[in-house]
């Protein structure tokens, strides 16, 4: 499972917490090949302990060593992979080369994000990199990471979270997937026959209708919509509560002619324009030439993964 943001504040913060000092490292900058995008965080513990990553495992075991050996007092840029002889001991791929942020922050710091987090909010902390100083922001989610050489913003998003309405073969696979990604699902389903047989743990299933739950749990620019239980009465429901939402993605299943049919439908008797129907992605997913349930869950899943990392 892939650590978040959240995931990896709250670990921080029960460090800080316990009396423990610790730093944010977040990459800044990526050249060539790079296994974590721009924005990753680690958190380390002066005590050893460390949450996240910023290279998959190629320079965390010299990187924490390092920071056992000196510890740092004040905000510290640092360049990995530089040269020839560097790239290959750290074994950096396809010759890469990062700039990593190392940041000694407080309880307080690390509370307010985290609480900016929890209330689905996205921020930025914005670092000086002469003073040290840390404070947070509000942006918006597709704000970028910036650098100047003086100043580092690092965005941070919310856990993501996906709403699936239809509770068949193509949500049961969508929400094992999900959790490996560490999205949250939510599974939406108004039909007793497939609401009363719904399992998965990980997924919570409302009975009402679509447009009702979303419209209680709340719609955000982190929110990913898939409908998918073959049923426009249901389906469209969600659909057009989604369309004038901040909703990051929203596919509906189908074939395309019936996508072709909704989209007539819902401009013709719901008054939506091509400018917003134009965010509905139907036929749902990537046309991988799906056909079992499991390879449908793969192409949606695929769809909102290009999606989160634009």
């Amino acid at each position: 499972m892939q650590a978040e943001h959240e995931d990896i504040l709250h670990s921080a913060l029960l460090a800080t917490q316990a009396g423990k000092s610790l730093c944010l490292i977040s990459v800044m900058e990526t050249f060539g090949s790079s296994p974590r995008p721009v924005g990753s965080l680690l958190a380390v513990a002066q005590s050893g302990e460390f949450w996240g990553s910023v290279s998959g495992g190629c320079i965390e075991e010299e990187l924490l060593e390092s920071l056992k050996e000196n510890w740092p007092q004040s905000a510290e840029v640092r360049l990995y992979g530089e040269s020839e002889e560097e790239r290959a001991r750290l074994q950096l791929p396809c010759g890469g080369c990062m700039r990593l942020y190392v940041q000694p922050v407080t309880e307080s710091l690390l509370g307010d994000a985290l609480q900016a987090l929890k209330q689905r909010q996205t921020v930025a902390l914005l670092s000086q990199l002469d003073s040290g100083q840390c404070e947070i922001q509000d942006c918006d989610i597709w704000q970028e990471h910036q650098w100047d050489g003086e100043r580092w913003l690092n965005v941070l998003g919310p856990r993501w979270q996906l709403y699936i309405v239809g509770a068949g073969p193509i949500s049961q696979y969508l929400v094992q997937l999900a959790e490996l990604l560490n999205i949250r699902c939510v599974v939406i389903d108004p039909r007793p026959e497939y609401a009363e047989q719904w399992q998965e743990s990980w997924a919570p299933i409302y009975r009402q209708y679509p447009d009702d739950v979303l419209a209680e749990l709340g719609v955000d620019s982190h929110s990913f919509i898939a409908t998918v239980s073959h049923d426009p009465k249901i389906d469209d429901l969600a659909v057009m509560y989604a369309l004038r939402s901040k909703a990051a993605y929203i596919g509906a299943m189908g074939s395309v002619r019936t996508s072709a049919k909704r989209r007539e439908r819902l401009q013709e008797h719901f008054g939506f324009s091509d400018r917003e129907l134009k965010k509905l992605k139907a036929p749902i997913g990537l046309d991988i030439h799906s056909k079992t349930p499991a390879e449908i869950a793969v192409s949606i899943l695929a769809d909102l993964i290009a999606v989160k990392n634009a």
